[in-house]
């Protein structure tokens, strides 16, 4: 839905006379009340997508890999920009209107849920959740989320993401959702892992994790350190053998803007370290520093590494 604000905000400061073009534009606006806010927010920052255009046409073509037109450069950037800001944070229309709670970039919010369990989210993340008389079901729409279990031997408690569902065994656990699939950490007791593939279901026990892929292929069960795993939960990252890409994807919860990574090899690197999120732009910092990342910012809304 963000790409299509943007595409009409394009459209029609390229073409403001074209009447049939206004008439359209119109009839999309009037489709849903969220078209008429996120197309107002684009509005109050295309300026400064034009005006990082002027002053950088160099990034402007980097950035969006050296675009056929100006007209296309603008909608990329602008689309960059929009996201940078958090305008949106990072959740189109849909997600929205699904989710219960969504915690914002730097946010760390912890719940009390109405049957006694505590749950968690780090930032840049939305759940739904549904509690029935048979059962508990959180929804992972984006990002991680911690869950303390309360008791309830009638109604089993469900944390679903992705291609898969983890059900808690009176237990303590982590939910990190990406863009891969979703990986789960067991920190008391055991849950038990299925997915839309895998039979039967698997169970893993305290101090262990298992991950599956978007198509729901179950990996291997490994032992983990879970305190390092849910270290965000006190302020920190802490990685281990973690390529720059999926580490610079934790910062950039917490940190203003959009990071990009130019170099695929850079992204590629595996590293180890830890960083304190209170303050992550500094974090980010001491990232590049340690590794040798080269980092440019153009404005508070955009990194880019390389």
């Amino acid at each position: 839905m963000r790409e299509q604000a943007v595409d009409w905000l394009v459209r029609l400061n390229g073409d403001p006379s074209d009447k049939e073009l206004q008439l359209a534009f119109e009839r999309w606006r009037s489709e849903d009340p969220v078209h008429a806010e996120i197309f107002a927010r684009a509005q109050r920052v295309v300026g400064d997508a034009t005006l990082l255009i002027r002053r950088e046409p160099e990034f402007a073509e980097r950035a969006v890999r050296a675009p056929a037109n100006r007209r296309k450069t603008i909608a990329s950037l602008v689309t960059i920009l929009v996201a940078g800001a958090g305008i949106f944070l990072a959740f189109d229309g849909a997600l929205w209107m699904r989710a219960d709670v969504i915690a914002g970039k730097g946010e760390r919010p912890v719940l009390r849920l109405n049957d006694g369990s505590t749950l968690q989210l780090n930032a840049q993340s939305a759940v739904a959740y549904e509690f029935t008389p048979s059962e508990r079901r959180i929804v992972l729409l984006r990002g991680e989320a911690f869950v303390e279990v309360a008791p309830d031997g009638n109604r089993p408690f469900v944390v679903e993401a992705g291609a898969g569902a983890t059900t808690a065994l009176g237990t303590a656990f982590d939910v990190n959702l990406t863009d891969d699939g979703a990986s789960v950490t067991v920190l008391e007791h055991a849950v038990s892992v299925a997915t839309d593939t895998a039979t039967p279901p698997r169970r893993v026990e305290v101090n262990e994790q298992v991950s599956y892929n978007q198509q729901g292929r179950l990996g291997d069960i490994k032992p983990i350190d879970p305190l390092l795993a849910v270290a965000w939960r006190d302020g920190r990252l802490v990685f281990e053998e973690r390529t720059i890409a999926s580490v610079v994807e934790e910062i950039g919860r917490h940190v203003p803007g959009t990071i990009l990574i130019a170099d695929a090899t850079v992204g590629a690197r595996r590293v180890s370290g830890s960083f304190d999120l209170s303050d992550p732009v500094r974090a980010l910092q001491g990232l590049t520093e340690a590794f040798d990342v080269k980092i440019t910012r153009f404005g508070p809304y955009v990194t880019i590494l390389r």
